[in-house]
């Protein structure tokens, strides 16, 4: 079969459960699902159209103007080009993840977004009491309890970030957070509907890698990588997350527009 043929045949598809709302637009859930059913599962691969718009829409149930906005995400992500009169076209995976500073969204998202495998590995849950710096960015009493969640993220199974979040153990059940956890802290928050998580302030610079992170990271001991310190808030501005990221800049390229103020 030539390459022309092959990229005029879809595969065929099978209608399933309506996408769940919780903590996600219908769009990017469209958008998460497609990802996971075609790409990430390799069931396509580059050159290969998408299913069309009307058997997406039959596959999730939606509406064609959702499948149209999810489609522009992948666009807009770099997974999929899209020909008029041809289709939805599926792309080579590009190695980094782009990763757009002014969007609330966790590793996890912004891989699966992409086309790639998110894990994690190294997983520990600690409760301590608050010191001088962690009551400063928690905004809480010193001594008051704090849930410290390590974690090593991997993206397409090589180490690609260690993750430390704090929590404040009086704005979240820590039980229920251990219990829906499956691999971000931030979207257990985000999926929460009473914590109402709104925004985070962050600040990214370059780290040396000392010998700890050198050997979890896999990288030489003394070269850069990205550390992202980051606060995310409640729509009452109160700290729910003091996160610590350190990350392999050869899997993240960070983006983010500049407008012109007058």
């Amino acid at each position: 079969m030539d390459q022309s043929s092959k990229k005029r045949t879809a595969p065929r598809v099978t209608r399933s459960p309506g996408p769940s709302r919780s903590g996600r637009s219908l769009p990017d859930e469209v958008s998460r699902r497609i990802v996971n059913d075609f790409i990430t599962s390799e069931k396509l691969s580059a050159g290969d159209l998408l299913p069309s718009e009307g058997q997406l829409c039959e596959l999730y149930r939606v509406s064609r103007s959702t499948v149209r906005s999810a489609i522009k995400s992948l666009y807009e992500f770099g997974l999929i080009s899209v020909r008029n009169g041809v289709g939805a076209i599926v792309l080579p995976r590009a190695h980094e993840i782009p990763h757009g500073l002014d969007r609330l969204a966790s590793i996890d998202t912004f891989a699966t977004e992409t086309g790639h495998r998110a894990g994690t590995a190294d997983l520990s849950w600690n409760e301590v009491p608050a010191d001088a710096e962690l009551s400063k960015k928690l905004r809480i009493p010193v001594g008051d309890p704090v849930l410290v969640v390590s974690r090593l993220k991997l993206v397409d199974d090589e180490p690609a970030a260690w993750v430390i979040d704090y929590l404040p153990s009086h704005l979240v059940d820590t039980s229920d957070v251990k219990r829906r956890f499956k691999g971000s802290v931030l979207d257990v928050l985000l999926d929460d509907e009473n914590l109402l998580v709104d925004y985070a302030d962050s600040e990214v610079r370059p780290h040396i890698c000392d010998e700890p992170l050198a050997k979890t990271l896999q990288r030489p001991i003394g070269t850069a990588v990205l550390y992202l310190d980051t606060t995310v808030f409640n729509v009452r501005g109160e700290p729910v997350i003091w996160g610590r990221i350190w990350l392999d800049p050869s899997h993240f390229r960070f983006a983010l527009r500049r407008r012109r103020f007058s």
